[in-house]
């Protein structure tokens, strides 16, 4: 077994709590790995509160590093609040992007898509309309400033992360979910 499948699989069977970098797109993630395979890795993620903040599915070549068992992580560790998930991580298929989308949009019902070789700073929240292998159409949802719906289509080729459940994307439902 490579040493890096040998190492993400006893830091997902011990829990441990790690850092996540992904320095080519200028971000660090706190939380414990929840599945992973040779091309993807699913991160239950704390932010830097220590607070909940839904999951992240990231392309296995765009970590460079994680960290675990050093001040950073164990002080962070000491501050986060552990909490009974609504939704079930098992049931996020992670073989596929495809799949990843499918099984996130249903078990969250709804998707956040980052495409960071774009814009770091965009991403996409909303509910997955239709896809196929090539593209997927999207029922966006605006901003909390703008509280916009509208269509968007993309090339599936170009997402480089799926997050879900985070605070942001709880409290943008929750906007539309009332205006509605």
């Amino acid at each position: 077994m490579k040493t890096a499948n040998k190492t993400l699989k006893t830091l997902q069977s011990k829990e441990i709590f790690v850092d996540i970098y992904t320095d080519n797109f200028g971000n660090s993630f706190y939380g414990f790995i929840r599945n992973f395979n040779e091309i993807f890795l699913l991160l239950e993620h704390y932010n830097d509160d220590g607070i909940y903040n839904g999951i992240v599915i990231f392309r296995r070549e765009d970590i460079t590093r994680i960290k675990w068992e050093n001040n950073n992580t164990k002080g962070a560790l000491k501050t986060i609040s552990r909490q009974i998930l609504t939704e079930n991580l098992n049931d996020i298929n992670i073989e596929s992007i495809e799949t990843i989308i499918k099984t996130v949009d249903k078990t969250f019902k709804h998707i956040t898509i980052q495409i960071q070789e774009i814009n770091t700073d965009w991403c996409i929240i909303g509910q997955v309309i239709e896809m196929d292998n090539e593209t997927i159409l999207i029922k966006e949802y605006g901003t909390m400033s703008s509280l916009d719906r509208g269509m968007l289509m993309i090339a599936i080729a170009d997402i480089t992360r799926v997050d879900a459940g985070g605070i942001y994307e709880r409290n943008l439902l929750k906007i539309h979910t009332e205006n509605n």
